[in-house]
């Protein structure tokens, strides 16, 4: 019975630990989002059973860096970006503005 209820508290704060995290993740977005920069901004992509997030570390003309976001659930990472990738701007502008639209409607 005691290894369950250490489990049940692993859990408790892993969960604690994902909300948190999340958190700080939103908080950068928002920041950024507010200073009008990418860098700072997070996109997702859809795999699996849900998302693997990653956040914009540099921003070039056409381009822009991006790094996995661990530690907020699955943590899944995109065979074709890997753990960090460059892809085409306009692709990160558009995961972006479809995000901000989705948080407008359910505001």
């Amino acid at each position: 019975m005691s290894d369950y209820v250490e489990e049940m508290h692993d859990y408790s704060d892993t969960m604690k630990n994902f909300g948190k995290n999340i958190s700080q993740m939103e908080l950068k977005d928002k920041t950024a989002k507010q200073n009008k920069k990418l860098v700072g901004r997070y996109i997702r992509e859809k795999y699996a059973d849900g998302y693997s997030f990653y956040k914009i570390v540099k921003e070039n003309k056409h381009t822009v860096r991006i790094q996995v976001i661990t530690g907020i659930g699955d943590d899944w990472v995109i065979p074709y970006w890997g753990e960090s990738s460059t892809i085409n701007k306009n692709y990160a502008l558009s995961n972006i503005q479809y995000r901000d639209e989705l948080a407008k409607i359910f505001s």
